[in-house]
């Protein structure tokens, strides 16, 4: 209709296209789940292992 004023694009961007992809952030992201996993699973065999202890203390005395 106004040629003049709309700028017409001559190839179609795909989401692909618009998004990209960005694997150095995705890889950070991974690296930092599989940290915080890591950390949790240790808590948990930690504190295991701490309380573990501290029941057969007081079973002593």
């Amino acid at each position: 209709m106004f040629p003049g004023i709309v700028a017409k694009t001559r190839q179609v961007l795909t989401l692909l296209a618009t998004i990209g992809d960005d694997v150095p952030a995705m890889k950070f992201l991974a690296t930092i789940s599989i940290l915080a996993l890591l950390t949790m699973s240790g808590a948990v065999i930690s504190d295991r292992i701490l309380t573990s202890e501290q029941h057969v203390a007081q079973g002593v005395e």
